[in-house]
C-alpha cells in the first residue's frame, strides 16, 4: 500500500469519525432545552429520544443517523474501496456512540449501524431490519430486537456478502458490547417495553 492510499484512508476515517459527531438526539434536545443524556436511559439515540421527546423527534433522529452512516460509508468505498468503506463503517459508529464534539458520550449505535450496513450491502442489512421490526412487533423491547439484528448481521453478510464477513461479526460484537446493560437487564427479565413520551404522550 503506497504512502498516498494510507493519506487517504486516514482522510476516509476522519471525516467518517466527524460525520459520527453529528448527533441529532442532542441537538433536538439543545433546541427543546433537554439534555437527553440526563433523561430517560441517558442514551442519546432513537430509543431515548421517542421515549423522552416523542415519536417525530425520534423519527427524525433515525432518519439523520442512517444518512449520515450512509454517506459516510459510500464516500469511503468511492475513495478507498473496500478497505475505506470498511474504516469509515467503524469511525461513524466510533463518532456517534463516542463523539468529541459532545463529551465523547453519545448513543449506542444502532440506526448508524443500519445506515453503514445499507452502504455497505443493502440486501443483509434490509433483512436484519426487517428482523428487528418483527421482534419488535412482538416483544415492544427496541433492544431485543437490535441485539437479535446485530446477531443475525454476519449470518446474512456470509450470505450475500462474505467478503466482509470478519469485519460484520466484529461490528456485531461491538453492537453487542454497547448493549451490556440491556443483556443484563434482558437477563433479569427488567428490560421495560417502549414508551412514547414528550408532545406525543
Amino acid at each position: 500500500m503506497s504512502s498516498s492510499e494510507v493519506v487517504r484512508l486516514i482522510l476516509i476515517a476522519l471525516a467518517a469519525y466527524a460525520m459520527g459527531n453529528i448527533n441529532p438526539s442532542i441537538i433536538i434536545g439543545k433546541i427543546k432545552g433537554i439534555d437527553i443524556r440526563k433523561e430517560g436511559s441517558g442514551n442519546a439515540g432513537m430509543t431515548n429520544t421517542i421515549r423522552v421527546m416523542g415519536m417525530g423527534a425520534g423519527i427524525t433522529v433515525f432518519i439523520v443517523d442512517v444518512l449520515k452512516a450512509l454517506v459516510a460509508v459510500k464516500i469511503g468505498l468511492h475513495f478507498g474501496g473496500r478497505y475505506g468503506a470498511m474504516i469509515a463503517f467503524a469511525c461513524v459508529i466510533l463518532g456517534h456512540c463516542f463523539p468529541a464534539a459532545f463529551g465523547f458520550k453519545g448513543g449506542k449505535g444502532v440506526a448508524s449501524a443500519f445506515g453503514a450496513a445499507l452502504a455497505l450491502n443493502w440486501a443483509s442489512a434490509l433483512i436484519a431490519l426487517l428482523t428487528a421490526g418483527v421482534l419488535f412487533g412482538i416483544t415492544r423491547r427496541m433492544s431485543i430486537a437490535s441485539l437479535v439484528a446485530a446477531l443475525s448481521y454476519p449470518l446474512l453478510v456470509w450470505h450475500f456478502a462474505p467478503e466482509y464477513l470478519y469485519f460484520s461479526i466484529g461490528a456485531a460484537a461491538f453492537l453487542m458490547l454497547m448493549h451490556m446493560s440491556n443483556i443484563k437487564r434482558i437477563a433479569k427479565g427488567e428490560e421495560k417495553p417502549l414508551t412514547v413520551g414528550g408532545k406525543d404522550k
